[in-house]
């Protein structure tokens, strides 16, 4: 296995309690898996993708990556957050190579580096652009191109797309899969949206609400590249929405009022949506 998270909770001490957000976390992903963890707001998805980068560290348990300990960020986990997180006075290309200028890489092998991957998301003439010329989805192709240009054996992703139109994160769902397929890296990516992560992963987490649990996984045996018109991907979707739908019921009820219920108020389903209402 080439990442394994062993035994891992995490809390979080307040003068008046404690509060577990991830309690006894137990998966094994292996070299070149496309991994989604699903689950509502406040389940402790981040909080985990934080501590499998070194960013945090766990209460309890531990996380090894090829058999080593993680205990700090390092050159072997790349890392890309939900904002872009560009140096606005760098030029796009300078933004690519930052990563591989701390590590002392050289100046030619990084610019070789940077193109080849500014050409792999599709940006080649955008490389003397600034950050404030781009668009949001460029911005994070750019991010996306300097997390690749590491040669990391992991690339963790936290919502990287939750921030863009419709349209946009379409585009960058299916440029992702090309991606993952060419390059063969092992990816975690953290969703609340359960048609991106059946669209995306190899396998799908969908994890308890607070405190953090593994409540079920699911292979996704789809072929890809997918599309979310697909049949397959569809109803796919609805069985684990199915086991997510009791989880976000969990956290609705303890953020709304007394009266509140899934069935008046479904925030998994569009009721004004009647595609086929009558046939």
């Amino acid at each position: 296995m080439s990442l394994v998270i062993d035994g891992v909770s995490k809390k979080f001490i307040t003068k008046s309690k404690e509060t577990f957000t991830l309690d006894n976390i137990n998966l094994s992903f292996k070299k070149g898996e496309f991994i989604c963890l699903l689950g509502p707001s406040g389940c402790g998805k981040s909080t985990l993708l934080n501590i499998i980068a070194g960013l945090e560290k766990p209460t309890s348990g531990k996380v090894t990556l090829k058999d080593k300990e993680v205990k700090e960020v390092g050159p072997d986990k790349a890392f890309m957050f939900q904002e872009a997180a560009l140096f606005p006075w760098l030029s796009v290309i300078e933004n690519v190579e930052f990563g591989m200028k701390m590590a002392d890489v050289s100046k030619e092998q990084r610019r070789e580096k940077a193109l080849k991957y500014l050409k792999m998301v599709h940006l080649t003439k955008f490389q003397n652009s600034f950050p404030h010329e781009l668009s949001g989805g460029m911005r994070q192709r750019v991010s996306l191109a300097r997390a690749l240009t590491l040669d990391s054996e992991v690339l963790l992703m936290d919502e990287p797309f939750s921030a863009l139109d419709s349209q946009t994160k379409s585009i960058l769902q299916l440029e992702l899969q090309k991606i993952w397929w060419e390059t063969k890296k092992t990816i975690v990516f953290v969703t609340h949206n359960v048609e991106e992560a059946v669209l995306l992963g190899d396998r799908v987490i969908v994890m308890s609400a607070n405190p953090g649990r593994v409540k079920r996984e699911f292979k996704i045996e789809l072929a890809r590249p997918r599309e979310a018109q697909s049949i397959d991907l569809t109803y796919v979707v609805s069985e684990v929405m199915k086991e997510l739908k009791e989880e976000v019921e969990k956290v609705a009820k303890a953020e709304y009022d007394s009266d509140w219920s899934i069935e008046e108020n479904n925030i998994l389903y569009n009721s004004d949506n009647d595609m086929g209402n009558g046939l």
